[in-house]
Protein backbone atom coordinates (compact mmCIF):
# COMPACT_ATOMS: atom_id res chain seq x y z
CA UNK A 1 0.00 0.00 0.00
CA UNK A 2 1.36 3.47 -0.98
CA UNK A 3 -0.23 6.81 -0.31
CA UNK A 4 0.99 10.72 0.03
CA UNK A 5 0.40 12.50 3.24
CA UNK A 6 -0.33 16.53 3.39
CA UNK A 7 3.42 17.04 3.44
CA UNK A 8 4.40 15.29 0.23
CA UNK A 9 5.78 12.38 1.99
CA UNK A 10 5.28 8.70 -0.15
CA UNK A 11 4.84 6.19 2.38
CA UNK A 12 5.30 2.27 1.38
CA UNK A 13 3.93 0.02 3.96
CA UNK A 14 4.73 -3.88 3.70
CA UNK A 15 3.71 -6.56 6.11
CA UNK A 16 5.86 -9.30 6.06
CA UNK A 17 3.37 -12.48 7.70
CA UNK A 18 6.23 -14.75 8.10
CA UNK A 19 8.51 -12.40 10.63
CA UNK A 20 5.00 -10.70 11.69
CA UNK A 21 5.91 -6.92 11.06
CA UNK A 22 5.21 -4.05 9.69
CA UNK A 23 7.79 -2.01 7.59
CA UNK A 24 7.32 1.31 6.46
CA UNK A 25 9.28 3.15 4.12
CA UNK A 26 8.98 6.68 3.56
CA UNK A 27 10.22 8.56 0.53
CA UNK A 28 10.54 11.93 -0.27
CA UNK A 29 12.08 14.58 -2.74
CA UNK A 30 13.42 17.89 -0.79
CA UNK A 31 15.41 19.40 -4.23
CA UNK A 32 13.19 22.46 -4.00
CA UNK A 33 13.64 23.23 -0.94
CA UNK A 34 17.54 22.73 -1.38
CA UNK A 35 17.10 25.22 -4.16
CA UNK A 36 15.45 27.55 -2.15
CA UNK A 37 18.07 27.52 0.79
CA UNK A 38 20.55 28.38 -1.67
CA UNK A 39 18.88 31.39 -3.18
CA UNK A 40 18.44 32.62 0.12
CA UNK A 41 22.27 31.52 1.61
CA UNK A 42 23.39 33.19 -1.82
CA UNK A 43 21.70 36.27 -0.82
CA UNK A 44 23.25 36.71 2.70
CA UNK A 45 26.19 38.69 3.45
CA UNK A 46 29.57 36.95 4.03
CA UNK A 47 30.11 38.48 7.23
CA UNK A 48 28.41 40.93 9.27
CA UNK A 49 25.00 40.91 10.51
CA UNK A 50 22.57 39.13 9.09
CA UNK A 51 18.84 40.44 8.31
CA UNK A 52 16.60 39.72 11.11
CA UNK A 53 12.62 40.53 11.60
CA UNK A 54 11.12 42.86 13.97
CA UNK A 55 11.95 40.50 16.97
CA UNK A 56 15.64 40.20 16.80
CA UNK A 57 15.14 36.42 14.94
CA UNK A 58 16.99 35.34 12.01
CA UNK A 59 15.48 32.63 9.62
CA UNK A 60 18.44 30.24 9.69
CA UNK A 61 16.92 27.36 7.95
CA UNK A 62 13.89 25.39 6.17
CA UNK A 63 13.86 21.63 5.51
CA UNK A 64 10.70 19.93 4.58
CA UNK A 65 8.73 17.22 7.05
CA UNK A 66 10.53 14.02 4.90
CA UNK A 67 14.08 15.74 6.32
CA UNK A 68 12.70 15.93 9.77
CA UNK A 69 11.86 11.93 9.87
CA UNK A 70 15.19 11.63 8.41
CA UNK A 71 16.38 13.21 11.07
CA UNK A 72 14.67 11.75 13.98
CA UNK A 73 15.71 8.03 12.42
CA UNK A 74 19.18 8.96 12.54
CA UNK A 75 18.70 9.71 16.20
CA UNK A 76 18.59 13.77 16.03
CA UNK A 77 14.99 14.73 17.34
CA UNK A 78 14.04 18.38 16.22
CA UNK A 79 10.66 18.10 17.46
CA UNK A 80 12.08 17.15 21.26
CA UNK A 81 10.58 19.09 24.32
CA UNK A 82 14.50 18.96 25.68
CA UNK A 83 16.07 22.04 24.75
CA UNK A 84 19.42 20.52 25.06
CA UNK A 85 18.40 17.85 22.34
CA UNK A 86 17.03 20.18 19.48
CA UNK A 87 20.34 21.90 20.06
CA UNK A 88 22.21 18.77 19.24
CA UNK A 89 20.01 18.31 16.15
CA UNK A 90 20.51 22.00 15.20
CA UNK A 91 24.12 21.28 15.43
CA UNK A 92 24.27 17.98 13.72
CA UNK A 93 22.25 19.77 10.43
CA UNK A 94 24.99 22.59 10.89
CA UNK A 95 28.09 20.78 10.76
CA UNK A 96 26.76 17.94 8.28
CA UNK A 97 23.92 19.36 6.27
CA UNK A 98 24.17 22.86 5.81
CA UNK A 99 21.96 22.90 2.60
CA UNK A 100 19.01 22.67 4.96
CA UNK A 101 20.46 26.40 6.27
CA UNK A 102 19.33 29.49 4.93
CA UNK A 103 22.57 31.49 5.60
CA UNK A 104 26.23 31.44 5.29
CA UNK A 105 28.29 30.52 8.98
CA UNK A 106 27.57 28.82 11.93
CA UNK A 107 24.03 30.20 13.78
CA UNK A 108 24.28 27.86 16.67
CA UNK A 109 26.20 28.18 19.39
CA UNK A 110 27.39 24.65 20.73
CA UNK A 111 26.71 26.21 24.87
CA UNK A 112 24.45 27.74 25.71
CA UNK A 113 24.67 30.90 27.72
CA UNK A 114 23.27 31.21 31.32
CA UNK A 115 22.31 35.29 32.20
Amino acid sequence: MSYYDEDGLREEKIYDETEDRLIVKTIYDNTATIEANKRARNGTPETGAYKTTNNGLVHAGRMDMGDIVRLINKGYNLLSADRDEVRRALLYVQNNEPWLLTIKGKPFAKKRVVW
